[in-house]
């Protein structure tokens, strides 16, 4: 099995299911309510809706970043984004938004070839290995704080 291949199990289970760890990013976030979502439970910490738009934002970016070839700093306006729209309908849409980012950014893991792991993009150290694996990391990591912001109801 190529090392490619590897890793994208490692991001599925990250994201889907079978995660060795606890639950993936969508197993946290199942049965997950608006008001839930966007509820501040513990001062200045994120919401369980802020860290969505946040995993969205650097799954998305990372992606660009393969792509591209460059890093480009992220902004914090675009990094955590305040939620103006607390409804269903747009915690939906946040939730399909981060699905279709996931997605996008599996589909282009999926195409890369054993070498291409080695590509290191334009201002950064960071080799594609990393970059991706960085994005495991961090969905595990908010899957994690998502898990523990849930038992805040």
């Amino acid at each position: 099995m190529s090392e490619t291949k590897r890793i994208s199990e490692q991001l599925q289970s990250s994201f889907y299911k079978g995660a060795w760890h606890g639950p993936s990013v969508m197993e946290a976030l199942d049965g997950v309510s608006a008001k839930q979502a966007a509820t501040r439970s513990i001062p200045n910490a994120h919401t369980i809706w802020e860290l969505v738009l946040h995993t969205t934002t650097w799954i998305r970016e990372v992606n660009k970043m393969i792509a591209e070839m460059s890093y480009v700093q992220v902004p914090e306006d675009i990094n955590f984004p305040n939620v103006t729209d607390e409804s269903e309908a747009s915690w939906n849409k946040a939730v399909e938004s981060l699905k279709r980012t996931y997605q996008k950014f599996e589909k282009h893991v999926a195409t890369l070839k054993d070498p291409a792991l080695e590509k290191i993009p334009d201002n950064t150290s960071s080799t594609f290995y990393r970059l991706i694996h960085g994005v495991i990391q961090h969905n595990i990591y908010h899957a994690g704080q998502i898990v523990l912001l849930k038992k805040f109801k």
